[in-house]
Parts: structure tokens; sequence; C-alpha cells
């Protein structure tokens, strides 16, 4: 199987090294900082920006990996890539843990030692870092990224694009929703619902502005 990666930055590099481990042919990235055009990183060549998804024949790639942190660009980059009828393959790391049903060739990304509990859904695009827990009856919608030891509690529904920083916590029982495209800082520990495009920081967290 061939790929490309859309996104040559430090995520991108992490993703080359467990695809080719996973046996991946990794033909080469795409990214939009025209500096970097037609340079090798990691022995891998940087083939143009994200335009370039519509030479896939010529590239020589049917796969499509975008671990991008930014929301909004993985999840368009993904749906073009969809539109082309590529192949946006989810990677999910041996020792992740997954105890739930995840739709196939959804750009879901689980990286080292996430788990996720039985009855919980993840949505197309959904980006979980190392060490981060989603307990059951919990929804992450499409695009949601979570931060390295992010733990989202039981009976949660997660709105699209929402992103956690490293070792939040959203607490099981206080918190029922939380919004598309809000930001939940790092340490944050969650205990109330939290509305569309809201900033939430701090132990309890509480809104410091909106995006």
């Amino acid at each position: 199987m061939t790929a490309i990666i859309v996104g040559a930055g430090t995520y991108g590099q992490v993703y080359l090294h467990y695809l080719q481990q996973a046996g991946w042919k990794v033909v080469g990235f795409l990214d939009d900082n025209s500096e970097i055009h037609g340079k090798v990183i990691l022995e891998t060549p940087v083939l143009g920006g994200i335009e370039r998804l519509s030479d896939h024949k010529d590239l020589g790639f049917t796969h499509v990996f975008c671990p991008i942190g930014n929301n909004l660009v993985r999840t368009r980059v993904n749906s073009l890539a969809r539109s082309l009828r590529l192949v946006t393959p989810n990677f999910i790391h041996q020792s992740a843990i997954v105890d739930s049903n995840i739709i196939q060739d959804a750009g879901i990304c689980l990286f080292p030692g996430a788990i996720i509990m039985p009855h919980s859904h993840l949505g197309a695009d959904v980006m979980i870092s190392m060490g981060a827990k989603v307990a059951h009856h919990t929804t992450l919608e499409n695009g949601v990224f979570l931060s390295t030891n992010a733990a989202i509690g039981a009976s949660i529904q997660v709105g699209e694009r929402a992103y956690f920083g490293m070792n939040t916590t959203a607490v099981t029982g206080k918190c029922r929703t939380i919004g598309s495209d809000t930001v939940i800082g790092a340490g944050a520990v969650v205990l109330s619902d939290v509305p569309d495009h809201a900033v939430f920081v701090g132990a309890p967290a509480k809104a410091i502005s909106r995006n």
C-alpha cells in the first residue's frame, strides 16, 4: 500500500516512523510551506502543497494520512482527499486499547497508549495522542483532538473539532456536553457543560474568551 503524509512537521515525522514500522510505503510529504518544497526530510521528499492531492495518480499514492493538530486543517484535508476518492485510513498504534467499533477509513488516529472504552463512539478525523482516555458511552464527534493524557469521562457528548490540551479532564457526572470548536486548556478540569466556541482553562475550568 502506498501513502502520502500531509504535514511535514513533527507530527508528520512521527507518523512516518509509525507507518514505516507498520509496513507502509510512504512516497512523500505534502506541506503548504513552500520553503520546504523539494527538500528531503528523513529520507522522504516534500513533493509540494496540499493541492497536489489531485496529482495522486502521477505521484503514485492511493492513501492519505493527515496528522495535523489543527482541527480545521485536518478535517479539510481529509474531506478533500475523500472527495478525490482517496482512502483516509485509520491509524491505530499497536499499544492502543480499543474496545469499541470504529468507522473504517475515517482518518482516525490513535497514538501509543490511547484507551477507548466500550460503547464509546469516535467520529471521522478524530486524533487522540499518547495516553489519552475516552470512557464508556462517550461520543467524540468529527475532528476532535485529545492531547497527551487527556481524559474524557463517561456519557459525555463532545462536539466537532473540540480541542483538549495536555492533561485535561472532563469529569463524569459533572459534564454532559462540550460544544463544537471549543478549546480546553492544558490541565483544565471540566465540571460543567461547555458551550460552542468557548475557551475554558483552570481547575475547575472557567470560560476566558470565545474563539
